[in-house]
């Protein structure tokens, strides 16, 4: 019998080899490193959605999860549909894990994910007066709700925590399950904290642990 090339294998294996990996990646910011009175290092800011000034401030507090500072947006008369974001630079995210605390105030607050561009991200927000948690999709800039939930607000700060593995979005509220969504377009983008509408929102702790890809 005549033996069979090898060539196709060695070919896949070097195609293989020549393929991008991207290995997991671990970021924490706590802000106590950052000048109080002024914006945080490492994070961009935008607005997104409805137009409107925003503001952010690292701030000195009495008693954060990481004691001394937090990180606020300090522009309380924003309207609603419109979106205040701190992303964090340096960071692309699909899948992986990402925490933050949330200072009990009378706003919507949380996180900004798999942002491709200013029209293309996922929002989940909890409201720190009535616990309501929403999971939102914006593709072409059009609004999609993908999950709801409600937390029990019941101290000064809170962990809000969410899980992203294709699809399958979970999140948590100090590590109890809030909601979980189906994201039907997954895809890689930038991550960081966000507020909506009207009222300061606090933050601290913001850890992002993103999963080894190939």
């Amino acid at each position: 019998m005549k033996p069979r090339p090898r060539w196709p294998i060695a070919l896949a294996v070097a195609l293989l080899a020549l393929a991008p990996t991207c290995f997991a990646e671990h970021w924490r910011n706590h802000f106590d490193a950052d000048a109080a009175m002024r914006p945080p290092a490492f994070f961009d800011f935008q607005v997104l959605g409805r137009d409107s000034r925003a503001n952010w401030l690292v701030l000195t507090d009495h008693n954060p999860p990481s004691v001394p500072n937090q990180l606020t947006q300090t522009v309380a008369s924003r309207p609603d549909g419109s979106i205040a974001v701190a992303l964090r630079r340096g960071v692309n995210l699909q899948d992986g894990s990402v925490s933050v605390a949330l200072k009990r105030l009378p706003s919507r607050a949380g996180l900004v994910l798999r942002m491709a561009n200013d029209k293309d991200f996922l929002l989940l927000l909890l409201d720190g007066h009535t616990g309501e948690a929403r999971l939102a999709a914006y593709r072409d800039g059009a609004e999609s709700e993908l999950a709801r939930g409600r937390a029990a607000i019941e101290r000064d700060w809170g962990i809000l925590a969410v899980t992203l593995s294709g699809g399958t979005i979970s999140a948590r509220w100090n590590q109890k399950p809030l909601l979980q969504g189906t994201d039907p377009r997954p895809a890689a983008g930038r991550v960081g904290v966000a507020t909506e509408g009207a009222g300061n929102a606090s933050f601290d702790e913001l850890v992002i642990d993103t999963e080894e890809t190939r």
